[in-house]
Protein backbone atom coordinates (compact mmCIF):
# COMPACT_ATOMS: atom_id res chain seq x y z
CA UNK A 1 0.00 0.00 0.00
CA UNK A 2 1.05 3.43 -0.57
CA UNK A 3 3.24 5.12 2.26
CA UNK A 4 2.91 9.24 2.10
CA UNK A 5 1.15 11.71 3.64
CA UNK A 6 -3.19 12.16 3.16
CA UNK A 7 -3.15 15.58 3.35
CA UNK A 8 -5.68 17.97 4.57
CA UNK A 9 -7.52 19.55 1.17
CA UNK A 10 -10.69 19.66 -0.34
CA UNK A 11 -11.45 16.07 -2.20
CA UNK A 12 -13.15 17.31 -5.51
CA UNK A 13 -11.65 19.45 -8.26
CA UNK A 14 -13.78 21.18 -11.48
CA UNK A 15 -12.51 21.88 -14.68
CA UNK A 16 -15.10 24.29 -16.52
CA UNK A 17 -14.48 25.19 -20.33
CA UNK A 18 -11.78 23.03 -20.41
CA UNK A 19 -12.05 21.41 -24.13
CA UNK A 20 -9.71 18.46 -24.66
CA UNK A 21 -8.37 14.90 -22.65
CA UNK A 22 -6.36 16.89 -20.78
CA UNK A 23 -4.28 15.68 -18.45
CA UNK A 24 -6.72 17.04 -15.45
CA UNK A 25 -4.77 17.25 -12.66
CA UNK A 26 -6.03 16.36 -8.83
CA UNK A 27 -4.02 17.49 -6.17
CA UNK A 28 -5.78 15.26 -3.59
CA UNK A 29 -3.82 11.80 -2.18
CA UNK A 30 -5.67 8.58 -3.46
CA UNK A 31 -4.60 5.57 -2.37
CA UNK A 32 -5.59 3.93 -5.59
CA UNK A 33 -6.54 5.04 -9.34
CA UNK A 34 -10.09 3.44 -8.65
CA UNK A 35 -10.54 5.78 -5.37
CA UNK A 36 -12.05 8.44 -6.98
CA UNK A 37 -15.03 9.00 -9.86
CA UNK A 38 -14.97 11.36 -12.77
CA UNK A 39 -17.83 13.23 -14.13
CA UNK A 40 -18.24 14.64 -17.75
CA UNK A 41 -21.58 17.34 -16.72
CA UNK A 42 -23.26 15.23 -14.73
CA UNK A 43 -22.59 12.16 -16.67
CA UNK A 44 -20.53 9.60 -14.62
CA UNK A 45 -17.26 7.93 -16.64
CA UNK A 46 -15.89 5.02 -16.09
CA UNK A 47 -12.37 3.85 -15.49
CA UNK A 48 -10.92 2.05 -18.54
CA UNK A 49 -13.39 2.44 -20.73
CA UNK A 50 -14.10 6.30 -20.67
CA UNK A 51 -10.25 7.57 -18.58
CA UNK A 52 -7.65 6.60 -17.42
CA UNK A 53 -5.95 7.82 -14.49
CA UNK A 54 -1.87 8.43 -13.40
CA UNK A 55 -0.83 8.33 -9.68
CA UNK A 56 2.42 9.75 -8.34
CA UNK A 57 3.51 6.65 -6.38
CA UNK A 58 5.44 9.12 -3.78
CA UNK A 59 2.55 11.92 -3.45
CA UNK A 60 -0.76 9.87 -4.12
CA UNK A 61 -1.70 12.83 -6.18
CA UNK A 62 -2.17 12.41 -10.48
CA UNK A 63 -4.49 13.35 -13.03
CA UNK A 64 -6.94 12.03 -15.53
CA UNK A 65 -6.88 11.60 -19.06
CA UNK A 66 -10.17 11.26 -20.99
CA UNK A 67 -10.60 8.69 -24.21
CA UNK A 68 -13.24 10.86 -25.72
CA UNK A 69 -12.19 15.03 -25.69
CA UNK A 70 -14.28 17.56 -23.58
CA UNK A 71 -15.40 20.43 -25.45
CA UNK A 72 -15.22 24.18 -24.03
CA UNK A 73 -18.65 23.82 -22.40
CA UNK A 74 -18.20 20.58 -20.94
CA UNK A 75 -17.61 20.42 -16.66
CA UNK A 76 -14.95 18.02 -15.56
CA UNK A 77 -15.41 17.07 -11.92
CA UNK A 78 -12.91 14.69 -10.01
CA UNK A 79 -14.19 13.59 -6.46
CA UNK A 80 -12.61 11.39 -4.11
CA UNK A 81 -14.59 7.98 -4.46
CA UNK A 82 -12.93 5.65 -2.01
CA UNK A 83 -15.25 2.97 -1.42
CA UNK A 84 -16.34 3.04 2.60
CA UNK A 85 -15.24 -0.17 3.83
CA UNK A 86 -13.25 -1.71 6.30
CA UNK A 87 -10.81 -4.23 4.79
CA UNK A 88 -8.79 -4.99 7.67
CA UNK A 89 -9.37 -7.38 10.33
CA UNK A 90 -6.68 -7.01 13.59
CA UNK A 91 -7.57 -10.64 15.52
CA UNK A 92 -6.06 -11.25 18.76
CA UNK A 93 -2.47 -12.55 19.08
CA UNK A 94 -2.05 -11.69 15.25
CA UNK A 95 0.24 -9.63 13.64
CA UNK A 96 0.02 -6.04 14.12
CA UNK A 97 1.58 -4.77 11.36
CA UNK A 98 2.38 -0.57 10.64
CA UNK A 99 1.69 -1.08 7.15
CA UNK A 100 -1.64 -1.89 8.13
CA UNK A 101 -2.09 0.62 10.82
CA UNK A 102 -1.19 3.56 7.81
CA UNK A 103 -3.91 1.98 5.27
CA UNK A 104 -6.37 1.75 7.60
CA UNK A 105 -5.72 5.28 8.87
CA UNK A 106 -5.46 6.81 6.09
CA UNK A 107 -8.92 5.16 4.87
CA UNK A 108 -10.17 6.74 7.75
CA UNK A 109 -9.42 10.06 7.10
CA UNK A 110 -9.82 9.62 3.42
CA UNK A 111 -13.74 8.43 4.08
CA UNK A 112 -13.92 11.50 6.68
CA UNK A 113 -12.88 14.14 3.66
CA UNK A 114 -15.17 12.54 1.19
CA UNK A 115 -18.18 12.95 4.09
CA UNK A 116 -17.38 16.99 4.12
CA UNK A 117 -17.55 16.98 0.43
CA UNK A 118 -21.37 15.91 0.24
Amino acid sequence: MADYSITAVTRRVVYSGSAGTGPYNFSFPVLATGDIDVYKDTVKLTETTDYTVTLSATTGTGSVTLDSAASASNNITIVGARTLERTTDFVTAGSLLASSLNTELDSQTIFNQQVLEI
